[in-house]
């Protein structure tokens, strides 16, 4: 295999001893047209901007997670956040207004009004020269390649802003709807409250209730006095019928009063005396009014929350705010990015040199191919002629 492979070798330093003129022409000619090729008479030189966003934390301005108990404070946002602005930059809504922005449609050579697919041709060389791709630091970078450096730099800085537009838009449309809801939940919780406070209203009349402190501590003085008044009428019946007989006058009276005591008694402390004022309607209409001024004051919380959530939406309606950080804007560059020359030379040279060399090895071996067959045939016809 050593001896085939030096063989091959040997082969190839012949052919190229013997097609040398031949591959150095290829080359030659090959270079020249690369030159030629990438003078700024065919290929205009372009030159590249770029810049650097970043998005803010969605948490900031998200409806949703707005109001959340322990809100993420982070500036920057995470991987999600790029990959949205990564799709917005190279959505079509984004190449469509750069392209009529700076009437690239033009510079890339494609008829709007009159060529069959004017998008389909004009896509093709945008995506070709302007990129938003996602780096390190979940930090978005948009490049863009022009003939004109100005030009360069400002399409890298118009898309940066149209991002930002349409991914602040997009928040907005999301939170639209959650302020709507939140408007609707403040009327309706107004609603309840005015309800809550009706009925609070009806069951302090009902129940005589005006002072909740003062009446209860009255009341139960009231029932306390009662009760010991009728504990000491039922002592002095016990005594009168012991010493003047159950039949006597002064035990009579004093049953009168023990049974006058006891109806007192019943009226302050029991529902089904019939009078209006008592401890057991009084306890009963004062928890009822407890209970709505429980309701009454979570209605009150609610809504003052739902206060500052409606305000603080409303506000950033109206406030002018960004969802991109950026480092710094892009500027016009002072030197061509492409083409470079020896680059496109050196693979123009290297390409066409192995190119000529297998050229001339399959010319070499065809001929060689030929020669042998015709050798054979002339050995073959004086055969015929012996």
């Amino acid at each position: 295999m050593s001896q085939d492979n030096n063989l091959n070798l040997l082969y190839l330093l012949a052919v190229v001893r013997k097609y040398f003129w031949y591959i150095i022409g290829v080359v030659a000619f090959s270079g020249l047209l690369a030159v030629v090729f990438t003078m700024p008479s065919f290929y205009p030189p372009e030159y590249m901007s770029s810049t650097v966003i970043y998005p803010t934390n969605a948490e900031r301005f998200d409806g949703i997670g707005l109001f959340a108990e322990e809100p993420a404070i982070f500036l920057y946002g995470d991987a999600k956040g790029v990959e949205r602005l990564k799709n917005i930059a190279n959505s079509e809504e984004v190449m469509l207004a750069v392209l009529d922005k700076f009437d690239l449609w033009r510079a890339y050579g494609v008829d709007k009004e009159n060529d069959e697919s004017p998008k389909f041709y004009a896509a093709r060389s945008y995506r070709a020269n302007i990129s938003a791709v996602k780096i390190g630091g979940n930090g978005l970078e948009i490049t863009a390649y022009d003939v004109d450096p100005q030009r360069s730099a400002n399409i890298v800085n118009f898309i940066a802003d149209k991002v930002d537009e349409i991914n602040k838009r997009m928040i907005n449309e999301n939170r639209a709807p959650i302020l709507e809801i939140y408007r609707k939940s403040l009327d309706e919780s107004f609603r309840q409250v005015a309800l809550y406070a009706d009925s609070a209203s009806k069951i302090r009349a009902e129940f005589n209730i005006f002072n909740d402190q003062a009446q209860t501590e009255v009341l139960l003085q009231q029932v306390l006095t009662a009760e010991s008044e009728l504990a000491a009428a039922k002592t002095r019946v016990r005594l009168m019928e012991r010493e003047h007989g159950g039949n006597s006058s002064q035990a009579k009276a004093a049953r009168l009063e023990r049974d006058m005591q006891q109806s007192r008694a019943n009226a302050l402390i029991r529902k089904s005396s019939g009078t209006e004022i008592n401890l057991q309607k009084f306890q009963e209409g004062l928890d009822r009014a407890a209970a709505i001024g429980d309701v009454s004051l979570r209605l009150a919380r609610d809504i003052k929350d739902l206060q500052s959530k409606v305000e603080f939406l409303e506000m950033m309606e109206t406030t002018d705010y960004t969802t991109i950080l950026t480092i710094e804007q892009a500027t016009p560059s002072d030197r061509k990015a492409r083409p470079i020359r020896w680059i496109i030379l050196a693979l123009t040279l290297m390409i066409t040199g192995v190119a000529s060399l297998v050229g001339a090895v399959l010319i070499d071996f065809f001929t060689k191919e030929k020669e042998e067959g015709g050798e054979n045939r002339e050995k073959g016809e004086e055969k015929e002629k012996d």
